[in-house]
């Protein structure tokens, strides 16, 4: 596999397959997308100070999806030397796994001629969105604005974009075009006025949020801007999931079958939100667009629904549903009350509700000498406090995990039946797609984790060519136990081919036997015909 594909089954895969996928990833000759090659990439992002590069592979569904809404993008930006530009990542591989592509599409954005730093593309996946993202990268960071009535108009048309306003504040200046130029993606920064304050203005919202901080150093102030400037009950959609889901701040979903519906909850979203603002976010779903996506959560398609998605540690909750059968023959709408969101909310917030876990069923029986986990017993398997356990984390129609099938289920018998292994390591996998496994973090299938043994350890990835021999090498490097079943494993291949050849040996032995007694009865059946 050429590089790791992030594969969170969230609401971005599936507002990426709620559009209609074109037949071509690759964008038309005539269009003004540009074509780069490990040949032509450096030198043409050295001579353009600003560039959106899409890597991509021709075969990639969510590829095909992009690419007229790409192409509309770079013809309108065309004329503003703003070139958007493609690089086929099944042809150049070693140009895509140097920038670290992590899935595909990926785009990324390149400044000031600089290759090697580039930045990712945080806007929406429509020509719109994109052309929107970009003029605003095209310009300065910050924007001055003195006059007083131009600053009330951008106030009152601003129904968009977060303002970041300093207020000339002291001894700030330098460390305002700091923050702006790190947060300039979500957010639109501006000097303005002479009160020496700093405020953020939402959309939608009348007063602004003042910082009442002592500190204003760029790290400080980029905390404090990362958390106000969320909406106090947003929406989630194309354009702001990715920016919720790095927020690193639990993220409280509604999802809403209507704009009325919607309305009737807002308020009370609002006052949870400004209570606990920077505990949780707080935004609506659109039921009618999204309705899967309560799926991913692990809840029903029952709404409207509220759950909570702890997104650092990704544990999913829910207020209890109902029965399909109890859902299914309601008369009236199903409704949501106000005192069961917010005794649900308080209750999260004070570790008083589980998580929902996604698990298949324990196994009875063991049926293969790979281990089998599911969701319910992979933290107390994989953190044995004398194994070294070795995870794969597979997902059933994933070619590669397909062919590592044989070699794993191969290695896993060896070290069963090891008299030195078979007590000091175990030999694992999980289908991810079917269980919730929360420790570790799924990048592309197949993903393997070494759990070192220690009920406190932490998971290490294995990153290296999948043979037997490797899997076993990075076993002793990197487990507790030090076990070393590179030597004993190069001792069973040897018997195993001697066991392979005697086996053969004896099969022709039995082959020429058999011959000869069929021969012989040839024979006796043709002297009785005489």
């Amino acid at each position: 596999m050429l590089f790791k594909n992030t594969v969170r089954f969230g609401l971005a895969a599936l507002m990426a397959v709620s559009g209609s996928a074109q037949e071509e990833a690759i964008a038309p000759e005539d269009s003004a997308v540009v074509k780069l090659t490990s040949d032509t990439f450096h030198d043409f992002i050295k001579e353009h100070p600003l560039v959106l590069a899409e890597f991509f592979a021709p075969w990639c569904g969510h590829c095909k999806t992009l690419a007229p809404e790409y192409v509309k993008a770079a013809d309108e930006l065309e004329s503003k030397d703003i070139p958007l530009v493609q690089i086929d990542c099944t042809v150049n591989q070693e140009l895509c796994q140097a920038q670290g592509i992590p899935g595909y599409p990926s785009l990324k954005v390149f400044k000031n001629g600089n290759a090697d730093a580039a930045g990712e593309y945080q806007g929406g996946r429509d020509a719109k969105a994109i052309v929107s993202y970009m003029l605003k990268q095209s310009e300065p960071a910050v924007q001055v604005i003195e006059d007083e009535k131009a600053f009330k108009e951008i106030l009152a048309k601003n129904l968009d974009s977060t303002l970041v306003v300093d207020g000339s504040v002291p001894d700030f200046n330098e460390t305002f075009y700091e923050v702006a130029d790190l947060l300039r993606d979500e957010n639109t920064f501006i000097q303005h006025g002479k009160d020496g304050k700093l405020a953020i203005y939402l959309p939608g919202e009348s007063e602004p949020i003042v910082y009442d901080g002592e500190d204003f150093d760029a790290e400080t102030i980029s905390k404090w801007v990362a958390v106000q400037a969320f909406p106090y009950f947003g929406d989630v959609n194309g354009d702001t999931y990715q920016s919720y889901m790095s927020s690193k701040i639990p993220l409280a979903y509604f999802f809403y079958t209507s704009p009325e519906e919607r309305e009737e909850y807002e308020s009370h979203f609002v006052d949870l939100a400004k209570k606990y603002r920077g505990k949780v976010n707080f935004a609506g779903l659109d039921a009618s667009k999204f309705g899967r996506h309560a799926e991913n959560l692990n809840q029903k398609q029952q709404f409207p629904l509220f759950a909570i998605h702890d997104t650092i540690k990704d544990l999913k909750y829910g207020l209890p549903q109902l029965a399909e059968e109890e859902f299914a023959s309601l008369e009236e709408p199903l409704a949501l009350a106000a005192k069961d969101i917010t005794e649900f909310v308080e209750n999260f917030l004070e570790g008083k509700v589980d998580p929902i876990v996604k698990s298949e069923d324990i196994p009875e029986v063991q049926e293969e000498h790979v281990f089998k986990l599911v969701g319910k017993n992979h933290e107390a398997i994989v953190r044995d406090s004398e194994k070294d356990v070795l995870v794969e984390y597979y997902a059933p129609w994933c070619g590669h995990c397909k062919r590592l099938a044989p070699i794993y289920e191969s290695m896993a018998e060896f070290v069963h039946g090891s008299e030195e292994l078979k007590d000091k390591v175990l030999i694992a996998k999980i289908d991810a797609t079917a269980n919730d496994v929360p420790s570790v973090e799924i990048q592309g299938f197949p993903v393997l984790y070494l759990w070192p043994a220690g009920e406190k350890s932490e998971p290490i990835q294995f990153e290296g060519p999948r043979t037997a021999e490797a899997f076993l090498a990075f076993i002793k490097k990197s487990g507790t136990n030090g076990a070393d079943g590179v030597a004993i494993y190069e001792e069973y291949l040897v018997e195993l081919e001697k066991k392979r050849q005697e086996e053969e040996e004896q099969k022709a032995k039995q082959a020429e036997e058999d011959a000869a007694i069929a021969e012989e009865e040839d024979a006796q059946l043709a002297q009785d015909e005489l």
